[in-house]
């Protein structure tokens, strides 16, 4: 390998960039380049050579693209990298995804143009890539060694842009990596005027405004430091324990909830709060109002212990696992489940009753077909339960639990109950102490 291409990916394995890349077969030596050099399991989770057509359709997650090599198709490749990444690893701000696809030198000569597209996606958005190389002035293996720098340009361009942010470590203290000459690695392998080089990037721009104008479904933030962690897609899901709410507001009933439910599953699992931008009734949330909601959990860190751990295998540490926070255009179940496959759910008695209600999908069919499709995307239900409407503070009431939900026979097995598990509030009730204190405040206090 050369003095000059060792060096950057050395540069790469040193940042805190970590990425999945899919090769289409030209730039494949670039796999070979970073996984050659020490440190590359600081960096590489995954790669795949998509170079069948079958094998590509299965990468992208649909049917075959309408063209191999084009600017578009290197996008999807990447996106689906990215996807891959988060879901094998969790969220990390510092994670992109890598798709190349080339049209090289080959036998019968190529018609068209000899061309390279390479694309990176991850929180901050795109980079794309474009070389068009000139016809007969190299051989294949030439030009597959020009696409393989390529990659590697891309991926130091990353990784600067990952220092640039800079790391911290597990105990808040900044990290310092090589910085990266990230220019210096396609200088002189570009001929003009016969090759032509561009370079672009499409910034994400806005976490919350990405997800509000529908660009994706999902973006994850880390609760505790408000860092966006991960873009149109749920990471891990199948590890989390999920709690959906509105949180107007967030309240100690939601935090002991899901501490008690995080207690019931297997160590290693992973607290989620979700809250859905989009209602079925209601539309889609105001910018302004979803920034209020998720300032709330700023510094959220869930507690074990207290009990909450006895007799389970969660981790009894007084040290506190952060939770992450899943922003969604999913409003129903079925829709979540279909983002967020093997994931628990965590509902409180009122909402187990609506979701097994048929009213609410236009009769029993729909519901049991959305339940179906809950089940078979692995997901299961933790149902809290509550003191009866009406009966709050004054002693009387029944407490309302899973068995006193109407469970469809075939689905029981996907319900599981808290236990005796109970935290008497509402944020109906907060909502209107506060909206009082307001008023109070606004006469005067008289």
């Amino acid at each position: 390998m050369e003095p000059a291409l060792r060096a950057a990916v050395e540069a790469v394995h040193a940042s805190p960039l970590r990425a999945v890349l899919h090769v289409t077969g030209g730039g494949a030596q670039s796999v070979g380049w970073i996984a050659a050099v020490p440190g590359a399991s600081r960096t590489l989770i995954d790669a795949r050579v998509p170079y069948a057509r079958e094998s590509m359709a299965d990468a992208l997650g649909a049917g075959p693209p309408a063209q191999f090599v084009s600017a578009s198709t290197a996008r999807d490749m990447a996106v689906a990298a990215y996807r891959r990444g988060a879901r094998l690893c969790g969220g990390d701000r510092h994670l992109v995804g890598l798709g190349c696809t080339c049209a090289l030198a080959s036998h019968p000569p190529k018609r068209g143009e000899h061309r390279c597209h390479v694309a990176t996606f991850g929180a901050r958005g795109f980079a794309e890539y474009v070389l068009t190389m000139e016809k007969g002035r190299r051989d294949r293996w030439e030009e597959d060694g020009l696409a393989s720098a390529l990659v590697v340009q891309a991926l130091a361009d990353a990784a600067a842009e990952a220092e640039a942010d800079g790391d911290f470590d597990a105990h808040g203290t900044e990290t310092h990596h090589q910085r990266i000459n990230a220019s210096s690695i396609m200088a002189g392998r570009v001929v003009p005027p016969g090759d032509v080089f561009e370079r672009t990037r499409t910034p994400l721009g806005d976490p919350l405004e990405y997800l509000i104008r529908g660009d994706g479904d999902v973006v994850e933030f880390d609760a505790s430091s408000g860092v966006c962690t991960a873009v149109g897609v749920a990471p891990q899901p199948d590890s989390c324990v999920v709690l959906p709410g509105s949180f107007n507001p967030l309240h100690d009933g939601h935090r002991s909830m899901l501490r008690r439910a995080l207690a019931m599953r297997p160590p290693g699992s992973v607290p989620v709060y979700e809250l859905a931008v989009t209602n079925a009734d209601k539309g889609t949330l105001r910018t302004a109002e979803v920034r209020r909601r998720v300032a709330q959990f700023a510094g959220e860190g869930v507690k074990m212990g207290d009990g909450d751990s006895e007799g389970s295998g969660a981790d009894a540490s007084s040290s506190p696992i952060h939770p992450r926070l899943w922003l969604t255009r999913a409003p129903l179940y079925s829709q979540k489940a279909a983002l967020m496959p093997g994931a628990t759910f965590v509902l409180g008695h009122d909402t187990a009753v609506r979701l097994l209600n048929p009213k609410y999908y236009g009769g029993d069919g729909e519901m049991r077909a959305a339940l179906e499709a809950v089940r078979a995307a692995g997901c299961t239900f933790i149902v809290a339960g509550r003191v009866e409407q009406g009966a709050e503070g004054d002693g009387a009431g029944s407490f309302l639990t899973l068995r006193d939900v109407d469970v469809p026979t075939e689905f029981v097995g996907m319900f599981e109950d808290l236990g005796e598990w109970r935290m008497d509030v509402s944020s109906t009730a907060l909502r209107a102490a506060k909206d009082a204190r307001v008023a109070e405040d606004g006469n005067g206090g008289k």
